[in-house]
């Protein structure tokens, strides 16, 4: 692959197309290279990637009419400063590279109620202190901020850090197994890092040999005092299709989960965002994009990003109208939740089936989700207490003491008011916080 000579004016006539603050946000990271008549570009991560090819690609083929096509790649190397070329089985050294993907630091994660852990975690990676945090598992939804943890810690730690994705691992591992050269791949992922992070774990759903090799890898990093960072969707107990014993194996040290932002925290990532950026939203304009209904981080960028974008390309100031007008495509209308998801969103969370929640249980493991589950479904929904309790197989008498023992609780708990929190902005996003402690009742049959 030879460096692509026009890749530079390529990205000033993109620069002159969509304005200095998109071009800045998006393209001052990405690299392109010429392989025949194909045009690659190496984007820092997913997110990137997805963004500019959607947004941007068809600018980048009106630019670039001359090539065959463009092919959009995940390099998390892309944008840094002076690469160094060396051997494969040496990549897990890096230099240090200070201004290489400053978005992706801890200073630029905005740390919540339903993140807190994963960061402090991360720090504790990145400072040499893993301890009893490794393996470490950063769960969460997508577009929570776990590859900006895992990118982070890289960031910080300057030697010896292996970082791959699941698909990348599980392709090494075909090859290689195919080749019969396991040798060259154990010595990459066992003896010559003293880091291993790696994403999307839940791809490796189904994947047996990939399982086997990584759990004897897991197994040999540990035993020699190694670090260990996980990305998934969900804890590795709940991945379905994970050997029982490598899912225990990644869950011996710090299961760290990333719930959703709360609305106060979805208005400082924001205001963060748009500062670095250049940009200052007016307060109504932030109020409208943190009560949007979105389920990410990811999709709360995605908002801010349509109304910079905009505003940088019709050279406007950012008002209610321009950003009424830049979320009308990709704004949807929140869908009411029904008792039954709220439910199963309580099973997942509290690790607790339905048919315990539903069940005759006294056991406080079942009692206090079951009362979370219906307190959440009386302030969510436009039930009755009769059609709860139906739910549940109980009275409403039985239905309005557990909702009212939640609601003394909340007061005094703070770590519970922060549960209910995270599980309100799962359930309605743009719902303002009301778990504080007001009573659900108001004036609704009961």
């Amino acid at each position: 692959m030879t460096k692509f000579r026009g890749w530079e004016a390529v990205r000033e006539a993109v620069r002159q197309r969509i304005g200095v603050a998109a071009y800045e946000a998006w393209f001052r990271s990405l690299e392109g290279a010429l392989e025949g008549d194909t045009l690659v570009l190496r984007c820092p991560d997913r997110f990137s990637r997805d963004w500019v090819r959607e947004r941007y690609g068809p600018v980048i083929q009106e630019i670039t009419p001359q090539l065959r096509r463009i092919e959009y790649r995940i390099d998390p190397e892309a944008g840094r400063a002076a690469p160094v070329s060396r051997p494969a089985e040496q990549s897990t050294r890096r230099q240090p590279t200070p201004e290489a993907r400053p978005a992706a630091s801890f200073d630029s994660f905005v740390v919540g109620p339903g993140n807190a852990l994963a960061v402090e975690a991360a720090r504790a990676v990145a400072r040499g202190q893993a301890g009893r945090c490794s393996p470490l598992v950063l769960a969460g939804y997508s577009g929570a901020g776990k590859t900006h943890l895992c990118q982070a810690i890289r960031h910080e730690l300057r030697e010896r850090v292996l970082y791959r994705s699941s698909e990348e691992f599980t392709t090494e591992v075909t090859g290689a197994l195919r080749s019969g050269q396991m040798g060259p791949l154990r010595q990459r992922y066992r003896r010559s890092l003293n880091v291993l992070i790696l994403e999307d774990v839940q791809f490796l759903s189904g994947k047996r040999a990939t399982q086997v090799e990584l759990f004897h890898t897991l197994d040999h990093l540990l035993a020699h005092g190694k670090t260990v960072v996980l990305s998934a969707e969900c804890p590795p107990q709940k991945i379905a299709g994970l050997d029982a014993k490598l899912a225990s194996r990644m869950s011996s040290g710090l299961v760290a989960c990333i719930a959703p932002p709360g609305l106060e925290t979805r208005r400082t990532i924001l205001r963060e965002k748009a500062a670095a950026g250049g940009l200052r939203l007016p307060e109504e304009c932030l109020e409208t994009l943190a009560a949007r209904p979105v389920q990410s981080v990811r999709d709360l960028l995605a908002g801010l990003n349509q109304v910079v974008a905009r505003a940088a390309l019709l050279r406007q100031p950012v008002t209610p109208e321009l950003m009424a007008e830049a979320l009308a495509a990709v704004d949807v209308k929140e869908q009411p939740r029904s008792l039954e998801e709220i439910v199963a969103l309580a099973s997942r969370s509290y690790s607790v089936s339905l048919e315990e929640l539903r069940g005759r249980s006294r056991r406080r493991r079942v009692v206090r989700p079951r009362q979370i589950a219906m307190y959440l479904c009386r302030l969510y929904t436009d039930a009755s207490l009769k059609e709860i309790g139906q739910l549940f197989r109980r009275d409403p008498t039985t239905v309005l003491h557990a909702i009212e023992s939640v609601e003394k609780r909340v007061v005094e708990q703070p770590q519970l008011r922060y549960q209910l929190e995270t599980l309100g902005c799962r359930i309605s996003p743009s719902a303002p916080d009301r778990s504080g402690g007001g009573s659900t009742r108001g004036t609704r049959p009961t």
